[in-house]
């Protein structure tokens, strides 16, 4: 009983040390600070102000461009965004970011925007990042999302949590997403109106989104023939389920009143 005793305290003594080193394992992990979140930071504009400026003033021309019939580009840097963030975004959505996350940063690169933001609380400080990837569909104005490789510091983080943070989002700002399950990974489809009572003319149709050297490029067309002469320029993303190009499309006869998008599978 005494040798029985005795391996039972050794194990548990054994148990509690490697629970320890795992946990400092992981907390040096958390520490990590992305490489892109590094140059976000030290590249922000010496002038904040004229980097906002320049950003709002794009803003507004491409909705003055949309607004008119016929076809319509605009291009944003990582530059001018981030910017923004750092000194509109506390301003003007206070209550955006969640507790504890401060510090929001993207670059454009390679078809990707790497997103990251600082987190700190009675307990961590670390840097949470992700990468966001954009194509557009076979169906106008349908943007399929890829969001991959969350990460705190360098310890990768399960999405499935932040996925349904950004349903719930959607669902706050009227805005309609589907879940395309069947891939290896979740991707969102995010339809972006077409359809405005604001809007001068109709359907405002977005048919180019590109993402690199630290440019987001925009270019679509405006006016009645839009959607039948919509061509994606650049990469589409293929939708595997019949089903859910159906739901998209507006074509469901079968779907009952209380299946939402986001279910279909």
């Amino acid at each position: 009983m005494k040798r029985f005793l005795w391996s039972v305290a050794i194990l548990s003594v054994m148990a509690v040390v490697v629970s320890l080193m795992v946990s400092m394992w992981a907390i040096e992990r958390t520490r990590f600070v992305p490489d892109f979140y590094q140059q976000a930071t030290m590249g922000l504009p010496v002038d904040l102000d004229s980097a906002i400026a320049s950003l709002e003033n794009d803003v507004i021309r491409l909705q003055g461009d949309a607004s008119q019939l016929g076809g319509w580009n605009a291009a944003f840097t990582d530059a001018q965004i981030n910017a923004w963030l750092v000194q509109q975004l506390p301003k003007e959505f206070p209550n955006l970011l969640p507790h504890g996350v401060i510090d929001p940063r993207i670059v454009i690169e390679d078809g990707r925007v790497f997103a990251a933001a600082r987190f700190r609380n009675a307990h961590i400080d670390t840097v949470i990042s992700f990468e966001v990837k954009v194509a557009l569909t076979e169906h106008a104005n349908v943007l399929a999302i890829r969001v991959n490789n969350l990460r705190a510091g360098s310890l990768r983080l399960p999405l499935s949590r932040f996925l349904r943070g950004i349903s719930q989002e959607a669902a706050k700002s009227d805005m309609e997403v589907c879940w395309d399950m069947d891939q290896s990974e979740p991707v969102a489809l995010v339809t972006v109106p077409s359809e405005h009572p604001g809007y001068v003319h109709s359907p405002v149709v977005v048919e180019s989104v590109c993402m690199s050297d630290g440019m987001l490029r925009l270019s679509g067309n405006t006016g009645a023939e839009a959607h039948e002469a919509f061509t994606p320029q650049g990469p589409v993303y293929q939708l595997v389920s019949t089903r859910l190009s159906r739901v998209l499309a507006g074509r469901n006869p079968n779907r009952h009143d209380d299946e939402s998008p986001s279910q279909v599978r």
